[in-house]
């Protein structure tokens, strides 16, 4: 049995995240990793046997973490009575702050599920965050929702924008602290006011 040494291992994956944030996981190659890294391929295949577990190592502990939280904001949003923009807000923040704190701890990883995860198993996380928006949105401006499908169509694209407008700020690698000025400032301009856009004329 060959040993593995922790350090060449560590070497390995830390080259991996620069590639995939570089060139998502479509474009990502074990040679051009192994090239980042220094180490030969034959080696690399040693410690990883091909990208996706490359991948899954370095994504599924981060997206895993999401997801979870997503699901219990889900539950915690069908036990709750959101009936105005104040409460819109509240779930909003509580979903955005969890971004932001993940951004402290794991920025490169939480770009690349929002950004470079085409092709791999995490792709549609984005579209999770937007689906579980638009369901706070709608509850949020259910009274005053007309019955037209063109205000849902509306909503859907409000929530869509504003999770695009997350995934563009998280693209440029600004500090924690302005991370957070810049979603906040995003959130209550999309939110202020939502119920009364769609109040009957």
């Amino acid at each position: 049995m060959q040993y593995l040494k922790e350090d060449v291992r560590k070497k390995i994956l830390s080259s991996a995240l620069t590639e995939f944030e570089a060139n998502g996981y479509i474009g990502a190659s074990m040679r051009d990793i192994a090239s980042r890294s220094g180490i030969a391929l034959g080696s690399t295949y040693r410690y990883f046997k091909n990208k996706e577990e490359l991948f899954n190592t370095l994504i599924e502990p981060v997206y895993d973490k999401m997801i979870s939280y997503l699901n219990k904001i889900q539950v915690k949003l069908n036990n709750s009575t959101v009936e105005n923009c104040d409460q819109t807000v509240e779930f909003m923040e509580d979903i955005l702050n969890k971004i932001i704190e993940f951004v402290k701890d794991s920025s490169n990883e939480l770009l690349i599920v929002f950004n470079k995860s085409k092709g791999s198993k995490y792709e549609n996380f984005k579209e999770e965050l937007v689906t579980l928006t638009n369901n706070i949105f709608i509850r949020a401006t259910n009274e005053n929702l007309k019955k037209e499908e063109c205000d849902r169509i509306i909503i859907y694209t409000i929530a869509h924008d504003l999770i695009e407008g997350v995934s563009f700020i998280l693209q440029q690698h600004y500090d924690g602290e302005k991370v957070k000025v810049l979603i906040n400032k995003l959130l209550h301009f999309y939110i202020k006011n939502l119920g009364k856009r769609f109040q009957t004329a």
